[in-house]
């Protein structure tokens, strides 16, 4: 790896918003470190275009460390670090089932990230002119939660309080902004009822692309002088909740 070159590292890139996400950097120029769980034809196309892979899973906090020593031994300096893996389901009718739920949300929300940016900052610090990024993609839910996806809605909103609590440790060489997305695409269980309900609460009444995330992912990293934001990226759907 050319490390004049400091790559930028996108997390859940194996798949959607991240996939997407890690291509576009590669057009725009960026290395790129490709973080992901299982093997898809989009990270077959992201190692043929160059990029770098680490393979695991966030389940615990030996496993995350394990991906940041691997991220550490590719590139001893980072451009940016991208939290965009992600579990989303609503919450199990099951307490059993929906305790085990918690736990793997609160590992890909909450700790992985943490540890990421703990373990990995002194590779990302830039200086007060041109400082570093971690962008930690959220969702607008976590603002105003919805309790058929509670477990998911918490874990998502404590990723956004500690981003900013990472804001305010980490100037002025890291500057950590997050992203809420609203609807960009609808899962399998969401029916046509619920999406077009959806679309006539949302003020521009279409659903997002992965190419609007990336649109104000790439404005948090060409501003350096933004820090703590919380930028929703929601076709104005907050707004009718």
């Amino acid at each position: 790896m050319n490390t004049d070159a400091a790559p930028v590292v996108v997390t859940g890139a194996n798949r959607n918003i991240g996939a997407h996400i890690a291509n576009r950097l590669i057009d725009d120029g960026f290395s790129v470190i490709a973080v992901y769980r299982s093997e898809t034809d989009d990270i077959a196309g992201l190692i043929e275009r160059g990029a770098h892979v680490v393979q695991g899973e966030f389940a615990d906090t030996a496993s995350t460390r394990a991906i940041a020593a691997r991220i550490r031994a590719l590139a001893p300096r980072l451009r940016a670090l991208i939290h965009n893996a992600s579990a989303f389901a609503p919450t199990d009718d099951d307490i059993e089932a929906a305790s085990d739920q918690f736990q793997a949300f609160f590992e890909v929300h909450m700790r992985a990230p943490y540890l990421l940016n703990t373990e990995l900052a002194d590779c990302l610090a830039g200086s007060r002119e041109a400082p570093g990024d971690i962008i930690q993609i959220t969702d607008i839910q976590a603002d105003n939660p919805k309790p058929v996806y509670d477990v998911y809605c918490a874990t998502k909103a404590g990723l956004q309080n500690l981003g900013l609590s990472f804001a305010k440790r980490l100037a002025p060489t890291i500057k950590v902004n997050m992203i809420q997305p609203g609807p960009i695409s609808f899962q399998h269980w969401v029916d046509e009822a619920g999406r077009e309900q959806t679309l006539a609460a949302t003020p521009l009444q279409k659903t997002g692309t992965p190419e609007t995330i990336y649109t104000a992912l790439r404005s948090c990293m060409d501003n350096p002088f933004q820090t703590g934001a919380v930028i929703a990226v929601d076709g104005g759907l907050r707004l009718g909740n």
